[in-house]
């Protein structure tokens, strides 16, 4: 098989090696439109196509890097979109791809399901819930089983008929250690069992054991007697936990003979048939709800990407489809092989019968999403049968950690993965010891909690419950980063001080990083992780009480919460107001709604007729905005996460509309709070990651994949294995091989139930089944699946791994060190040497004992300041930047003032015709004033007078002659008036009055020794007896020009006037 696949261990530069490969073969001639590379990310896929182009630009490749936009480089979904339209006509299905979202498909699957749940079934399954004892499990969900079998059987293909074989041989699997059932009917078992209740409860009671032991079985057996005499039966984990019955040492005759009839309740027949009826139901239901959920989408046109994938299988399979793609597809290339999930890597190895080259990179020792499919036996049988791994096909340098971390990491990981070539598991480290500065402590770090002594008490030994492992890890950390750590992050070129957010903090579950969350926020250290509770933070819930009372005002409990967290009233108060408001309520004294003499109340009742035709979305902007909320949340202290907590419930609230136009279903207000309640009630309102540099990250050691930090803690160290076999699991059919021709066949579900719940431990059934070959082989499977997890999480770590312990045995390290042995230890809190040794250097690690009381004080988190702009002042009128004297009323704004005489230097305009247009004559003439020039001949003044006239079209009203005269008149008065001036034409102004901005041209400014004169035209041709009536229309364009001028020339002795340029007059404009 012509597959080239590539090792890459963690950080030994697996998206460099990538880069050199395309680059490599696009030289000698693949072209970048016959290249398909998947990546696991979107981000990685764009990380690798951008450094493929500079790699291609800086080798003078430019016509291929400028092709490389042709390539298909994209997650496997993405390019699975893009091959299905490219060849929709042979796949049979529109070249309008539409893909179900993925979070839009738990909502289809339940509304299809809902279809094939009848009352009946419904009953059944209860039924066998309780007898199984699966109903007291409150994380058990047996839909949720079904979903299961359904996404397992479409993500590896199980046809009907598999599925149907799986049904049978699961419980034939089973039933193998259960033994052979009595003849004896049921009814004669349960009522022996009462009888014998009691017996032992009556000969319990009369004796004279008053341990407290033996009184709690008597009221155990009280219960249990009851329960079964109600409803006629017992669950099977009621059977176990009688069978394991304590009692005090005078006591165990009088039970005896009860216990041992509890023991013997496998041959009870009903035992074998609930749990084959409930394996039986569990496959039938999930059959059904296939069926039911591919016509479900059938019938709307849709798929999901587990059709999508089906669908190309299939489509590779076509000649045609087949023919093209070995003429065009000159190179596959696939990232994370290891994360792939069965169907498709079938995809991939079809796609690699096709290709001229194809190139597979991974690494099997970071295969760890099991849970979401993917399959190590498949890509180990993969790379034995297409040759294995070639010696120059392993990245073997590490460019990641310090030399003591790789060693660490080559010591333990070399002998977990003993199956492995060392080869392909070891590192050569390029960060040595002989570059670290004298500053770097030891990489390897091992803090030790032990409790602190009380006086007059004895340290027990055993170490104290949570959150104390918890806290004692975050105060530690917050004082190990004061002793001033050097650390040199990616990207960086030169150590410095480390900070909390060179920190990740990596934990099994959720729930363990939540507690470790809780514990870091006690140290005073900010965390940067997306946990729940979104809408429990008193920022939603201000949020969420505006929204309530916008869509009723009859929410009292709404309008509660908003005087309570918005106008920050205290309960105490809210009460009394309300009671005193029901009481002159119902006396009749008052009619207005309670609240309504509070702002935010009055605001809202004001929004809600303007908020009638806006979108829930829009509606929660506009709270926000308008409410200033913003301002309110941030005075309740941890601005940040309060803020970004807010944003994140503005995204959700566009997730929901999105949602809504995928599902093409209305979006209201009240949906999205019906919504927003859902996310709660799942536990999926995720609060905002808080990331910052200040900020510790926390996470699971699953999604630290792909990431790295300077200092990571791996923390819980002490947990046990999971090998229950309860669920489902892909069992191989035995004697067979596995087939690259057919990946995926050969294969079954086995699905097996838990009968007794909690009380599995210590019944015979547990007995058998941990003597059992698949018991074994579940052990060996589990311990893989730690030693990849652990492997993931401890070469995350650049500069400082650190390992937190307490007296509880680090079990989950000493597996993957002692061979699966948790009872041996492997770190020594007494001493600084490690049991790890590698290339014949033993390594040191340092080592600190911390000792802690039971009880953590709070320490205050260092909050950074906040921008934030000035208190809203909210809806006022402010006046424009520029002052407008023509459309303002702008007389109250002047100093008094007052006009003097009328000037009069050349008779008016005769203009004879009523219907003239004056303001165009006067603009005529204005224009002819401006223009006019001393030192111009006769000639030119007339020319230019007949040319002004003709230009402004009023020679049917006026002429040459008229305006000359007036022209020269004007003229002589000025040079008689104002004597020795000097004439500014049209002078431009611009100057700031207050906070606003003055800016026109004066039409005459006379610049004298003794002064300035301003002289502004006017275009009034009326009655001169109304001229000072007229010229105070101009006062407040002359009072800010003087203003102006007096800024510019720094002269105080300034004189305005108006000139009537038709009425051949002028008067002087005085201001107090």
């Amino acid at each position: 098989m012509n597959i080239k696949i590539i090792s890459a261990g963690a950080g030994s530069g697996k998206t460099y090696r990538l880069t050199q490969e395309m680059v490599r073969l696009m030289r000698e001639g693949v072209r970048a439109g016959g290249i398909i590379a998947t990546t696991f990310t979107k981000k990685a896929a764009s990380e690798l196509q951008e450094r493929v182009r500079v790699k291609l630009l800086s080798e003078g490749l430019n016509e291929q890097a400028e092709d490389l936009t042709n390539a298909l480089v994209g997650t496997v979904h993405s390019l699975g979109v893009k091959l299905l339209q490219r060849f929709a006509f042979e796949a049979g299905i529109s070249p309008e791809v539409a893909i179900i979202a993925e979070e839009d498909q738990q909502i289809l699957f339940n509304q299809s399901l809902a279809t094939v749940l009848t009352e009946e079934r419904v009953e059944n399954m209860t039924s066998l819930c309780d007898r199984l004892g699966l109903s007291s499990n409150e994380y058990f969900d047996w839909r949720r089983e079904v979903r299961q079998i359904t996404e397992v059987s479409r993500a590896n293909a199980f046809s009907l008929e598999v599925l149907e074989t799986s049904r049978q041989r699961s419980f034939e699997s089973f039933r193998v250690y259960l033994g052979e059932p009595a003849a004896k009917s049921p009814e004669a078992f349960n009522a022996e069992l009462s009888q014998m209740l009691l017996d032992s409860i009556g000969r319990l009671e009369s004796n004279a054991d008053e341990t407290k032991v033996t009184k709690d079985a008597v009221k155990d057996l009280k219960e249990l007697e009851r329960d079964l005499r109600l409803r006629g039966e017992l669950s099977w984990r009621s059977w176990a936990k009688i069978s394991k019955l304590k009692t005090g040492v005078k006591s165990k005759d009088d039970v005896a003979d009860l216990l041992e009839f509890a023991k013997i309740h496998e041959q009870h027949p009903q035992f074998q048939q609930d749990i084959q009826a409930f394996i039986d139901q569990i496959f039938e239901l999930a059959i059904a709800a296939l069926d039911e959920f591919a016509a479900y989408k059938k019938k709307r046109g849709l798929i999901d990407y587990t059709d999508m994938e089906a669908l190309i299988m299939e489509l590779l399979k076509d000649e045609q489809v087949a023919t093209v793609l070995r003429s065009e597809l000159d190179l596959l290339l696939v990232d994370e092989f290891q994360d792939t999930s069965p169907m498709q890597l079938e995809i991939f190895l079809k796609l690699s019968q096709f290709a001229r080259h194809s190139i597979w990179v991974g690494d099997p020792k970071q295969s760890i999403y099991g849970f979401r499919g993917a399959a190590p036996e498949l890509m180990q049988a993969i790379i034995e049968q297409s040759g294995g791994v070639k010696p120059e096909d392993i990245q073997e340098n590490s460019w990641r950690s310090r030399q003591d971390l790789v060693y660490a990491s080559n010591a333990i990981f070399v002998k977990a993965f003993a199956q492995m070539p060392p080869e392909q598991v070891a590192l050569i480290p390029q960060r040595t010891k002989a570059q670290e500065p004298i500053e770097a402590s030891d990489a390897l770090v091992h803090w030790h909690f032990e409790e602190e002594e009380e006086e007059g008490k004895k340290r027990s030994g055993r170490t104290p419950g949570r959150p104390w492992p918890e806290n004692c890890t975050a105060f530690a950390l917050r004082e190990w980063l004061q002793r001033k750590v050097y650390v040199l992050p990616k990207g960086e070129k030169q150590y410095r001080l480390a900070q909390a957010g060179d920190v990740a903090v990596l934990c099994r579950s959720n729930t363990d990083c939540q507690n470790m969350a809780e514990a870091l926020n006690r140290a005073g250290l900010k965390v940067a992780i997306a946990r729940a509770g979104l809408l429990n933070t008193a920022e939603a819930k201000l949020v969420l009480a505006c929204l309530k009372y916008l869509l009723n005002y009859h929410d009292t409990l709404s309008v509660a919460e908003i005087l309570l967290l918005g106008a920050g009233k205290d309960i105490e108060t809210i009460v009394e107001d309300r009671l005193d408001y029901l009481k002159s309520y119902d006396a009749g004294d008052v009619t207005n709604r309670w609240g309504t003499n509070d702002y935010l109340i009055r605001r809202l009742d004001e929004l809600r007729t303007e908020t009638i035709e806006l979108s829930s979305t829009e509606i929660l902007h506009l709270l926000v905005e308008d409410l200033d909320l913003r301002r309110r949340i941030v005075s309740w202290g941890k601005a940040n996460q309060r803020l970004d907590n807010l944003d994140v419930l503005r995204k959700l609230a566009l997730q929901y509309e999105e949602g809504c136009n995928r599902l093409q279903s209305a979006a209201s207000l009240g949906g999205l709070l019906l919504w927003l309640n859902e996310q709660e009630t799942e536990e999926h309102d995720f609060q905002a990651a808080g990331e910052s540099p200040d900020a510790v990250n926390v996470m699971t050691y699953h999604r630290s994949k792909g990431l790295e930090w300077p200092i990571v803690v791996c923390y819980n160290l002490e947990k046990d294995i999971r090998t229950e076999l309860w669920g489902l699991s892909i069992v191989p059919e035995e004697g067979t091989q596995i087939d690259l021709n057919d990946i995926l066949g050969n294969r079954w579900l086995r699905y097996w139930v838990n009968p007794y719940d909690k009380q599995f431990k210590g019944t015979n059934l547990a007995e058998r089944l941990a003597q059992s070959p698949i018991q074994a082989q579940k052990i060996v499977q589990a311990t893989q699946e730690e030693n990849r997890l652990l492997y993931v999480g401890l070469t995350r770590a650049r500069d400082y791994l650190i390992f937190p312990t307490t007296n509880s045995p680090t079990k989950w390290l000493n597996r993957a060190w002692h061979e699966g042995k948790d009872e041996f230890p492997t770190l020594d809190a007494n001493v600084s040497d490690t049991p790890w040794e590698w290339a014949g250097i033993p390594l040191s690690k340092e080592t600190e004992t911390f000792t802690f009381s039971r009880d953590f004080k709070q320490l205050d988190i260092e909050e950074a300041d906040i921008a934030f702009l000035e208190l809203r002042a909210g809806k006022q009128k402010h006046p424009p930047l520029f002052i407008d004297t023509w459309k303002e009323n702008l007389i109250d704004q002047i100093p008094a003032h007052s006009a003097g005489e009328l000037i009069t230097y050349a008779s008016a305009l005769h203009i004879e015709s009523l219907l003239a247009d004056f303001n165009q004559i006067s603009r005529a003439v204005k224009a002819f004033f401006h223009a006019w020039q001393p030192d111009y001949s006769p000639e030119e003044l007339s020319e230019m007078t007949a040319g002004l006239i003709s230009r402004f079209e009023v020679d049917e009203w006026i002429n040459p002659e008229q305006l000359l005269p007036a022209g020269l008149a004007y003229r002589n008065f000025l040079d008689n008036y104002f004597q020795d001036s000097f004439y500014h034409q049209r002078y431009p102004l611009r100057h700031f009055y207050g906070a606003r901005i003055f800016e026109r041209e004066i039409d005459l400014l006379i610049e004298r020794e003794d002064g300035i004169a301003i002289v502004q035209f006017s275009s009034y041709a009326g009655d001169m007896k109304r001229y000072r009536a007229k010229a105070t229309e101009l006062a407040p364009f002359l009072y800010f020009s003087k203003d102006g001028v007096q800024q510019v020339f720094r002269e105080t002795n300034i004189r305005t006037f108006v000139h009537f340029v038709l009425n051949g007059a002028m008067v002087e404009l005085f201001f107090d």
